[in-house]
This record gives structure tokens, C-alpha cells and sequence, in this order.
């Protein structure tokens, strides 16, 4: 996947990107299982996650990991792991708590931050994951923390400016508008951001899916919901989120969702989804073909 290729609008592409690298060692191992794999295609890494050194020094052996990967903007903390700012050269107040940690409510981070210290931090994650030897291949935003998910005031301003800064593409599908879990208006706010970024020259893809998050059913549901997933993808690029890790303490301890991303490693680790992908017609991409397409091609249809 080195090479750009030419992507026809009637076809069908997608995106394999596991979130989340650097969370757990056994994030990172089943993450760089399914790249070695060619499941997986891109993936987004923590910055501030307690295992993300140790995880992009294990990738050093394995490069692909390393041009493959975006980074998935951080500015809370979660489950049972609390994270610190990355940016050191000030405190950042109106991000954090009285420890120094990012708040674990979005609400309390979307009515106190500063936009000038989201810049800051938001900037410096590109940058520490670019010291390690990561060419990011475009930007997303982890628990959507970014996206004004709880009172409506996002942090995209910043982001966007970050995207030129450093030409990368932002993960904010065109279709995003056109989910039915969103608010009337949360998807007036989504599709003017989308303009704003298409005015802007941010490259955006068209859809994203995904199985619900700690989807609690039988092995067997969980196997026919995700056959189901991906014969929905339609023409264009869409991309499949995921969540894959092997099961470790550590895992355990911080979500309860555990045995849902570790089915996750075990569905994309199959090789009856490769089957099931020239099956339906679909072809795989990466984010990095994004990042690199032409400047002046759409996403689609160039």
C-alpha cells in the first residue's frame, strides 16, 4: 500500500483502523498482529496512554506500524487510567483536574478549555508521536472529545488548523450528518464543520462503521452482526473501527468491555473476513493513500 492508487467513486474501499494503540500491551500486540496480518491497514495512537512508549519502540521492529499510523487526539482520561498533558512547558489548567490529569467527563472539559492550551497539547501529541519515528497519516479524536459531543462546543478550530499545519487528513466523515443517533442539531454543527474543513482542503472520507461499543451478545450474533456490518459498506471510502487487544490484567482492570476487544482481534484475525471482503467487492485502503493522494483530487474519483 505504498503506492497511491487510484480510488473510482463507484468502488468500494476500506479503511481497517484499530484505535487506541499505546492503551495496553496487549492492545499494542493484537494491533500489530493484525497489520503484520494485512487486517488492519491504519491505526491511531494514544500519545499521553501509558503504554505507548513501549509500544512504538516494539514497532520499531515492524515499520509499517509506524508509517500507518494517525493520532487519536487525547483530552480525556478514561475507563480506570488517568493521563497527563503531553505539552510540559506549562501547566494547562483548563484542561485538567487539581492532580493534573484530563478530566474523565467531556462535559466538564468542553465548558472549561482554553482554546489556545487545546492547541498546545493537541499539537504537541503530533509532535511526541513524530519523535518515536511515526509519519502520521491523519488525525481522530479518542471518546470524541473533540467533537462537542456534550454541549455542542467543539475543538475543531484548532484541529483543522492543525490538519494544515501538517497536511494531514481529519477523521470526520461526510456522512456523519446522516446518522441517526445524532441530535437535528448536532448534524446542522457536523455539516458545517464539514464544509469548513472541504473549504480548507482538509481531505475527509465518506463514512465510518463500526459494532457497537461493548457489544454484549453470543459469539455467533457477534459473528453474523459483523458479516452484516461489512456487506453494508457502500461505494466510496468508508472506514471500520475497531477496538482489537489481547486480553491482559491490565485490560481487564481498565474497561469491563474486555472480552468484546479481544472478539474484535479474533473477527478481524479471521481469515473468513479477507473472504467475506472480495466477496462484497471491497478493497482495502490506509489512511496513508489519503494523506498522499493528489492535492487536488477529491477522495473519491481521482
Amino acid at each position: 500500500m505504498n503506492k497511491t492508487r487510484k480510488v473510482q467513486a463507484e468502488e468500494k474501499w476500506l479503511i481497517v483502523n484499530a484505535d487506541d494503540f499505546g492503551l495496553t500491551e496487549g492492545t499494542n500486540e493484537a494491533i500489530m498482529d493484525l497489520m503484520i496480518q494485512g487486517n488492519v491497514t491504519s491505526t491511531s495512537i494514544m500519545v499521553p496512554a501509558l503504554c505507548v512508549e513501549r509500544g512504538l519502540r516494539a514497532a520499531a521492529g515492524f515499520p509499517r506500524v509506524l508509517t500507518h499510523a494517525g493520532v487519536h487526539l487525547t483530552l480525556t482520561s478514561g475507563g480506570n487510567q488517568r493521563y497527563r498533558p503531553v505539552y510540559r512547558e506549562r501547566a494547562l489548567p483548563s484542561l485538567t483536574d487539581g492532580e493534573g490529569y484530563f478530566h474523565e467527563d467531556i462535559r466538564l472539559l468542553e465548558d472549561n478549555a482554553d482554546l489556545e492550551e487545546v492547541r498546545l497539547e493537541l499539537e504537541a501529541q503530533i509532535v511526541c508521536a513524530q519523535s518515536f519515528g511515526v509519519e502520521p497519516t491523519h488525525l481522530d479524536s479518542h471518546g470524541g472529545s473533540v467533537l462537542g459531543l456534550a454541549s455542542g462546543r467543539d475543538f475543531l478550530d484548532p484541529v483543522f488548523d492543525l490538519c494544515r499545519a501538517f497536511r494531514l487528513p481529519f477523521n470526520l466523515p461526510r456522512n456523519t450528518p446522516r446518522q441517526p443517533f445524532f441530535s437535528a442539531e448536532q448534524k446542522s454543527r457536523f455539516q458545517s464543520r464539514i464544509e469548513l474543513a472541504q473549504a480548507r482542503g482538509i481531505p475527509l472520507i465518506d463514512d465510518m462503521i463500526s459494532l457497537p461499543y461493548c457489544l454484549s451478545v453470543s459469539e455467533e450474533e457477534a459473528r453474523r452482526r459483523f458479516q452484516e456490518l461489512i456487506r453494508s459498506v457502500k461505494p466510496g471510502v468508508t472506514q471500520l473501527t475497531a477496538h482489537p487487544a489481547r486480553v491482559t490484567e491490565e485490560m481487564k482492570r481498565y474497561t469491563d468491555c474486555w472480552a468484546e476487544r479481544e472478539r474484535e482481534f479474533r473477527l478481524l484475525g479471521n481469515p473468513l473476513f479477507r473472504r467475506l471482503l472480495e466477496q462484497e467487492n471491497i478493497r482495502l485502503l490506509s489512511w496513508r493513500e489519503i494523506r498522499n493522494k493528489p492535492k487536488s483530487a477529491p477522495v473519491t474519483g481521482w
